[in-house]
């Protein structure tokens, strides 16, 4: 098959690689200090059983990849979330309107937004749950745990499916074809909301906040209100490669706070690698676009919707934004982090009153 990787960060570094190593044409949109990055050194996989490397061509626009290559048979979306309505733009521009888009983003609501702009093209939902990190430019690194979940969003065929499916196969993803899109990526949001907004407001690692019982109670609190809202939906917990969460969600619901911080601590370790979650790192960087709305505001959202109320986790979208925002903010919570917890008990006050 032939790839159009949109966004290569970690996960569009780590299935650019893979898809390349076992035989697959594939051209990667990058940003240009990247692009001129791996025209000299190629791109780099380093995994538990071996390391490989190889010069993939990259662009820096979608318009840079239909002049130069023409046709793709697939498309794959590896940028965060919120750059999805503009990836979708761009591929209409530039013809791709019944190419094969697959959207790899973290949180609630990518798929839709693209099936709104890319009416007409077959979109797949993929679920990523590989361990992965940037060590460098160029340079992606890559645990064996995970694999990829699969679930049609709109215009699929089953021989679609299974050609994605077998070519994920021989890049060595282990594969989950799920039969609702929607339980695939709200299962995978109760993975990511834990220890991520906590983790951008006080500048805790999840490790920490997990071990602290003040701060645990805000993250348990979050998690139960996006499962409500999840059961409210009709929407079933699905497992996902390498992660057996309708088992989770059991024990999150009814294990007592002493025998499931254990857990989510061993959790969190597996799934992260050690690093610090993706919304500190990107306000650490000073950027701008977040995935908060995608992610805990999409709890939010969704609530409304449904008439559940989700305090807990409309102050932690609120206060990412603030933190983000904010400089003195941002220090209030990193020199008192236990705050967050009174502002969210506030919150859950305020949300019982009539």
């Amino acid at each position: 098959m032939r790839w159009l990787i949109v966004g290569a960060g970690a996960i569009g570094s780590l299935v650019g690689a893979r898809l390349a190593q076992a035989g697959e044409t594939v051209v990667l949109v990058v940003r240009p200090h990247v692009a001129a990055h791996l025209a000299q050194h190629g791109l780099t996989l380093r995994a538990p059983e071996s390391t490989f490397t190889k010069h993939v061509p990259a662009v820096t626009t979608i318009a840079d990849a239909r002049q130069h290559f023409g046709d793709f048979d697939a498309i794959a979306f590896t940028m965060k979330a919120f750059g999805v309505h503009d990836a979708a733009e761009d591929l209409a521009a530039a013809g791709y309107t019944t190419t094969p888009v697959l959207t790899f983003q973290n949180g609630v609501g990518s798929e839709e937004i693209a099936a709104q702009r890319l009416p007409n093209a077959p979109i797949v939902s993929a679920s990523i749950t590989v361990p992965v990190e940037v060590p460098g430019p160029g340079v992606v690194a890559a645990k064996s745990k995970g694999g990829i979940g699969l679930a049609c969003v709109q215009h699929c065929t089953d021989s679609l499916l299974d050609t994605l499916a077998r070519t994920f196969q021989r890049a060595r993803f282990p594969i989950s074809l799920q039969t609702d899109y929607r339980s695939m990526v709200w299962s995978k949001l109760l993975l990511n909301i834990i220890g991520n907004a906590t983790s951008a407001i006080t500048g805790w690692p999840p490790q920490r906040i997990i071990a602290d019982p003040t701060l645990f109670d805000v993250e348990r609190a979050a998690w139960l209100e996006a499962y409500t809202v999840m059961q409210a939906q009709q929407i079933p917990v699905v497992d996902l490669p390498g992660y057996p969460l309708r088992w989770f969600a059991r024990l999150v619901r009814w294990l007592p706070d002493m025998l499931l911080r254990p857990v989510l601590a061993r959790l969190v370790a597996s799934g992260r690698g050690g690093k610090m979650p993706s919304l500190y790192l990107d306000i650490e960087a000073g950027r701008t676009q977040l995935e908060i709305d995608f992610l805990n505001g999409a709890v939010v959202q969704a609530g409304h919707k449904v008439q559940i109320p989700t305090p807990v986790n409309e102050t932690l979208t609120t206060l990412v934004w603030r933190v983000a925002e904010d400089p003195g903010t941002r220090q209030r919570f990193r020199t008192h982090p236990h705050e967050l917890a009174h502002e969210v008990n506030h919150a859950r006050v305020c949300a019982r009153q009539p």
